[in-house]
Order: C-alpha cells, then sequence, then structure tokens
C-alpha cells in the first residue's frame, strides 16, 4: 500500500464532488490528500490541499498538458473524473496516464461513449437481449408526431430527451392536459406541457428537434442505483429508491437504501454486457408491471454517492482500495435504510 495517497478530483466545483470528498475522508487508515482541478478555479471548497486551474475537456491537448504537468508537480496517484465529458477524455487517453504510472478507473472508449449516448446504450442492450422498453429516436418535429402515438400519447404522458444529456437538462414530459408550457426546474430547461406547446416552446428558444429519444412516462418507483465494477463484474450495486416531491428536482426528501434483487440483477446484466469497469450510476424505473426499466446512466460516481457513505456503504473508499491493490468487497445492502438531506445526507 501506499504510504500516501494523493487524489485528483477534476470538475472540482461541480455539486458531485461534496459527498465524494466527504466519502473519501471517512476512509479510517489512509493517508489521504485531495487535490482539485477546474476551469473555474474559485471556489468554497476549503478542505483540499489546492485547486489548479485547468482547461476544458473540450481543448484536449492543452487540457492533457497541464492534468499532466499538476499530476506530476503533487505526485497524483489516482484521478476521480468529475465530468461526463472528462470520463470520456480520460477512457480515450486511459494507456497514456497508465504509462505514467496515474491511475484512473475508467472503462474502454467505446463503452463510455454508448453510456454518455442513451440512442446507442438503449441499442446496444436491446441486441443483447436486456429489456430496456419502448423507445425511438427523434430527428425531426415530424418524427416526434409520428411516434408519440405508439407510446400512449395523448391518453398517456411521453417523455422526451436530449441522446446526451445530464442532470434532467433538456428534459421533456408531454402532458395533453397542460396547454402551456411550463418549467419545472429554476435553473435548467426542463419542463412539461402538450406538444403544441411544447413545439412553441423550442421554437421561441431556437431548440431543434433532432438528437432526442422518446419513451414513455413510467411514474413509477425510481432508483439511483450507485455500482463499481471490475472488467464487467460487480462489485457494489446500491440501489436507492427516490423520495422526491418532483421526481426531476435536484432538491429532495432523501431516499431509502435497499436490497432490491430485482433491480440488482438487472443491472447485474447491464454491467457484463457492457463490461464495465469502474465506478458507474444508474437510474432506473418500475414499469406497471413490476420490470425494472433503465432511463439513464452515468460513467462516473452520482452527485449523490454521500447517501450510500451514510447507510453504512463507501463506495469510493472501494475504488480506491482496489487501485491500492487492497482487498475489496463485494457490497449489497441487507436492510433498508431512509436517509435524508440537511447540509449532507444523514440516518433518520
Amino acid at each position: 500500500m501506499m504510504n500516501k495517497i494523493n487524489i485528483l478530483i477534476t470538475c472540482i466545483n461541480g455539486k458531485y464532488v461534496y459527498d465524494l470528498i466527504d466519502s473519501i475522508y471517512s476512509i479510517k487508515n489512509m493517508k489521504i490528500n485531495i487535490f482539485g482541478a477546474d476551469s473555474n478555479p474559485k471556489s468554497k471548497i476549503i478542505y483540499i490541499k489546492k485547486i489548479y486551474k485547468i482547461p476544458r475537456a473540450n481543448k484536449e491537448k492543452l487540457y492533457l498538458k497541464k492534468v499532466f504537468s499538476l499530476c506530476k508537480k503533487e505526485k497524483i496517484n489516482i484521478i476521480f473524473p468529475g465530468s461526463e465529458a472528462e470520463s470520456i477524455l480520460f477512457s480515450k487517453y486511459k494507456n497514456l496516464f497508465k504509462q505514467k504510472k496515474i491511475k484512473i478507473l475508467v472503462s474502454d472508449y467505446k463503452i463510455v461513449a454508448s453510456l454518455i449516448d442513451k440512442g446507442k446504450m438503449f441499442d446496444f442492450l436491446e441486441k443483447n437481449k436486456i429489456n430496456v422498453g419502448k423507445w425511438s429516436n427523434i430527428n425531426s418535429f415530424m418524427d416526434l408526431k409520428n411516434l408519440i402515438k405508439k407510446f400512449g400519447y395523448p391518453i398517456k404522458k411521453v417523455v422526451l430527451k436530449p441522446r446526451k444529456g445530464a442532470g434532467s437538462r433538456g428534459v421533456i414530459i408531454l402532458d395533453k392536459k397542460i396547454k402551456k408550457f411550463k418549467l419545472l426546474l429554476k435553473n435548467r430547461f426542463c419542463g412539461t406541457g402538450d406538444i403544441i406547446s411544447v413545439q412553441k416552446e423550442f421554437k421561441r428558444r431556437n431548440i431543434m428537434f433532432n438528437n432526442l429519444i422518446c419513451m414513455p412516462y413510467y411514474g413509477g418507483n425510481t432508483y439511483d442505483v450507485d455500482c463499481f465494477a471490475v472488467d464487467g463484474k460487480p462489485q457494489v450495486i446500491i440501489p436507492r429508491l427516490r423520495k422526491y416531491e418532483n421526481p426531476l428536482s435536484e432538491y429532495n426528501q432523501g431516499c431509502v437504501v435497499e436490497k432490491n434483487l430485482k433491480i440488482i440483477n438487472y443491472i447485474k446484466k447491464i454491467i457484463k454486457v457492457f463490461k464495465i469497469h469502474g465506478p458507474c450510476d444508474f437510474d432506473v424505473t418500475i414499469d406497471n408491471s413490476g420490470k425494472p426499466k433503465l432511463l439513464d446512466s452515468s460513467n462516473r460516481m452520482s452527485g449523490s454517492v454521500g447517501a450510500s457513505l451514510v447507510a453504512g456503504y463507501n463506495l469510493p473508499e472501494q475504488v480506491i482500495r482496489h487501485m491500492c491493490n487492497l482487498r475489496t468487497k463485494k457490497i449489497i445492502p441487507n436492510k433498508k435504510t431512509r436517509v435524508v438531506p440537511v447540509n449532507k445526507f444523514v440516518l433518520v
């Protein structure tokens, strides 16, 4: 084991890092220093060693040059990507980081690219006999008009979302009853309305009806599933039932960590067929027949991984232990645990 572990967290100003930092500092018997990096180095986080300014991930050469430089200076052992864009960049160049003896636990580039693109993800899973429910690619308003009846509209609600996107950005619920488009979140474009009001809102915002997917609005229980896998073999699967007033809202009433075998076995199949390597996060709902359906995925830890920590399951610790060649445990929750957010998640 390393005497001291120096960890770099990128996109350090992202909301998800608070729970990650808390989880890392909760690890016992490890000497750990945390460094941050972000295109905006101004931060209120005071309990990390130092924050470095780096370019955005879309400037690949400049980004890599700066990251390699700070890794050398601070003797970084492990990197945790803080955004989807960085996850895909690190997966693309993970052999280069390996040569420099910097550890990043991330899946292969093709896998990450498929997980980020919902259309590719659903298509791949269908080809591998995993039930993801009805869905269709949408590349024009005519596509949408012609296809929404397939999903039960106007009798049933229908969901429209970008093929690439996170944090409910761009998610639209088509609802015949709502004649005037309304936003569901204050700080991002996410809303609901009938098809006419949605068309008007897209036109007003100069948004095109392309690179979208259409799927049913299930309306059932929704789970965040924290995972960690090694070469397609699941090590940690922690389902957390959301307790939201608004299912799309970032502000929630907490969650219930539980041993839901339907969800666990469903996610095991997905991890296996994708051969996922590293931490990941899935959003899964339960349809009217009681079957799990995948909604979304992320090839990094979820923004609320601290909920699992409070329930007794430290996923970042398992990732770090694996990268330090230490023994890890296969973790499955064995009891229901309700946690709620205050300044951070606490047991109730």
